[in-house]
């Protein structure tokens, strides 16, 4: 019929859930049943009972044993009650003439109480002058004056002579160490009445025409851009609504094709899990796995597995055949082809790879500073190089080098050499 939704796939299940009662409500829906609790049997196997607060934490092997003491002992000596704090710290009434001699003769026996007597200073056994053993009120230092000064004012007086700075200084420190006063604004000198401009009201920069703030917070959440702080509610028609269900992808989920729900748990993940008991891990492909037996070289390797294409003394010996991975056997070639693929031995090794030289990737090795070139090459070296400008100058630099590496103008010398040279001139 028309206007009437037509399902056209009436051999699907129905989607959603059927309640189990007619009276379920919302209200009943956000009632929380109280959760059962533990049994006995399996509670002391749980962390939330043998952390809790108050209580002894022990082992749940323990739990049902019995109590090695007993719930009142106690460790320790228990105190006498007869005595007090006042008996232990000693009686603060006044001791007898007895008492006290026996006191003093106690404090005899050590050095510090000759010395430094109680109520007394430390005598020293100075050799004072007359005037001032006879003088009963003399007082060392100087007497201070009745008027109450703080210890600032002690430590860095107000009238210091490092406190008098005159107004010429301070510009200097300004410029120098920019010592600016707290809060103080730093003056660049410029002339403003030369511009016309106040720099106490004038604005730099343009004024928006629309005066739009909290953009990003805006961008972040659309719904500060209403007065409510809340975006309101869109009325839409249903068909619409279900429209965009089906077609929009929704966040967390797959997309909804108008087949129903497949027949899984919750839990389930579709594909093939990469774990294998069997597979290598990063740590297996790094460090490798391998048997002792299957580290160990072939026997059989670089011997001939043929029988009869070689007398059995051949083969039963320590001959090995075939040719090695590097020929130090054959000179190199002078120039090596780009077809050779010969590894001659002079190849760089794997500490070339890891630290390579300085100028490795121009083409440019120690050897080439350390390869001997006439005088003529080594110039167009010097010149191209940067090293001099003028035949002039490349003469005195060779002529420093040949001194230095010890031989005559006529022999060749090393690329080296000319470095050093100009090391030494550059000293000069």
């Amino acid at each position: 019929m028309s206007g009437l939704h037509v399902d056209t796939t009436p051999f699907l299940p129905a989607a959603g859930k059927k309640g189990g009662s007619l009276h379920e409500t919302a209200a009943a829906c956000f009632v929380e049943e109280e959760r059962p609790p533990t049994p006995e049997h399996i509670r002391r196997f749980r962390k939330s009972y043998m952390k809790q607060p108050g209580k002894r934490t022990q082992h749940w092997g323990l739990e049902n044993d019995p109590p090695p003491r007993p719930s009142e002992f106690t460790y320790g000596t228990p105190g006498m009650k007869s005595r007090g704090v006042d008996g232990l710290m000693g009686s603060h009434a006044e001791p007898t003439s007895m008492q006290a001699y026996q006191q003093m003769r106690a404090e005899t026996i050590y050095e510090t109480s000759k010395k430094e007597q109680l109520g007394k200073t430390l005598n020293r056994h100075y050799e004072w002058p007359k005037q001032i053993v006879q003088d009963e009120e003399f007082r060392f230092g100087v007497k201070g004056s009745k008027e109450k000064v703080t210890a600032i004012e002690v430590i860095l007086p107000s009238d210091a002579p490092s406190l008098n700075v005159t107004e010429e200084q301070k510009e200097m420190y300004k410029l120098s160490h920019y010592a600016y006063e707290p809060g103080e604004q730093k003056s660049r000198k410029y002339n403003w009445q030369k511009a016309g401009i106040d720099p106490v009201t004038h604005v730099f920069g343009a004024v928006a025409e629309i005066d739009y703030k909290d953009g990003v917070a805006k961008a972040i959440n659309p719904d500060l851009e209403y007065e409510s702080k809340v975006q309101p509610t869109e009325f839409m028609p249903k068909s619409v609504a279900d429209f965009k269900k089906v077609r929009q992808d929704e966040l967390g989920k797959v997309k909804n094709l108008g087949l129903g729900r497949h027949p899984v748990p919750p839990d389930y993940t579709y594909g093939i899990s990469y774990k294998r008991a069997d597979d290598w891990g990063a740590k297996e492909c790094i460090q490798g796995n391998y048997t002792e037996e299957e580290q160990l070289p072939d026997p059989d390797l670089g011997r001939s597995l043929r029988r009869g294409c070689a007398p059995d003394e051949v083969l039963v010996s320590e001959r090995t055949f075939g040719v090695p991975n590097v020929r130090n056997d054959i000179k190199p070639p002078k120039f090596q082809s780009v077809a050779d693929s010969k590894n001659y031995g002079n190849e760089p090794g794997a500490k070339a790879l890891l630290y390579p030289q300085p100028y490795a990737t121009r083409g440019v090795y120690e050897e080439d500073f350390l390869k001997k070139y006439p005088k003529g090459e080594l110039c167009d070296i010097a010149i191209s190089a940067g090293f001099c400008d003028t035949m002039d100058e490349f003469d005195r630099l060779y002529s420093v080098a040949c001194i230095s590496s010890g031989a005559s103008e006529d022999e060749m010398i090393t690329l080296d050499s000319i470095r050093r040279a100009m090391y030494a001139i550059s000293l000069e």
